[in-house]
């Protein structure tokens, strides 16, 4: 049975758009390059999953990367992603990060936040949520940095293995 599952998980790898083996900006490139006036390019649009296996092919990659999955919430991200979409963040090098990736990173209040790197200036880097009229108060730094969002789910309800 455990056999069983890691080939399914295997095949349906495979079948979700033939996604990379390892993170990387350039395989998981974004085929949108604006959205709302912002550069997104190096944020990979969330992939078409069943419903049903979505928080396991997540959770599956994310292992693989050494990173972790966790669903989206809140609209200020939409239309990249929705609420309930599933990423994967990877840790990664403050010095490695490049505009229009989207990073998660921890605000004044502890919260985590998944928006998009805008410009890099003086303090850090200036991000925004791409559904936001302003960029946020608060930028990204070496301290709050808590990772990168590398790939990214959607799960979708009626949408089967078989049906693909």
């Amino acid at each position: 049975m455990r056999h069983a599952r890691r080939t399914l998980i295997g095949i349906l790898l495979l079948w979700v758009s033939g996604l990379p083996l390892a993170a990387s900006t350039d395989s998981t490139r974004n085929p949108v390059q604006w959205v709302r006036g912002v550069y997104v390019a190096e944020s990979p649009a969330a992939a078409p999953v069943p419903a049903s296996i979505a928080e396991s092919v997540a959770r599956t990659r994310a292992r693989e990367l050494g990173g972790v999955a966790v669903p989206a919430t809140g609209r200020s991200m939409l239309p990249l992603y929705q609420s309930g979409t599933i990423m994967v963040i990877a840790p990664v090098d403050y010095d490695d990060l490049k505009r229009g990736q989207t990073v998660i990173y921890q605000n004044r209040e502890g919260r985590h936040v998944a928006h998009i790197l805008v410009a890099k200036c003086r303090t850090g880097w200036r991000v925004t949520g791409l559904n936001n009229r302003l960029h946020d108060g608060q930028g990204v730094n070496p301290s709050n940095l808590r990772g990168v969002v590398v790939e990214a789910f959607q799960p979708v309800r009626g949408l089967s293995v078989a049906s693909r």
